[in-house]
Order: structure tokens, then C-alpha cells, then sequence
């Protein structure tokens, strides 16, 4: 099975968080996201990625397609 990419690791953790999938673009604030489901979404992707993720990350990028794309970057590391 291949690796999933950045996008489906997002949206899935925003899914779990939300108890809904997310558009894409959808915030994940507007879309019902607090601050627990943010260190949820944050936990649960550090832990899939072996690193640490700040907790601005999901301020600065609340959608799928931003997150993922910080992630793939590097950006959104620390």
C-alpha cells in the first residue's frame, strides 16, 4: 500500500477531529475546529510524521490543502 500524502494525513486527521470530513479549502475553525481538536489534529500528525508540529501551524494554515502543503515544505516543522 502506498504512502498516504500530506493531503489524505490531513483531512483525515481534521475528519477524526471534526467527526466530518472537510473540503479542501473548508477551515477548520469554521468548519466546528477548537482548540482541543487542533492539539488533536497536531498530536496526531506529529505522531505520523515522526516530528513536532507548532501550534501556530493550524492558525496560519486551517485548511487541507494549506496544511498539507506547509507540511510538504517543511515549513510547518520545527
Amino acid at each position: 500500500m502506498p504512502d498516504p500524502t500530506f493531503e489524505e494525513r490531513v483531512r483525515a486527521a481534521f475528519a477524526e477531529a471534526l467527526g466530518t470530513v472537510p473540503g479542501d479549502d473548508e477551515d477548520f475553525f469554521d468548519a466546528g475546529g477548537d482548540s482541543l481538536a487542533a492539539e488533536n489534529v497536531l498530536l496526531t500528525l506529529s505522531a505520523q510524521l515522526s516530528t513536532e508540529l507548532p501550534g501556530w501551524v493550524l492558525l496560519d494554515h486551517p485548511t487541507v490543502r494549506g496544511l498539507a502543503a506547509a507540511l510538504r515544505s517543511g515549513e510547518a516543522r520545527i
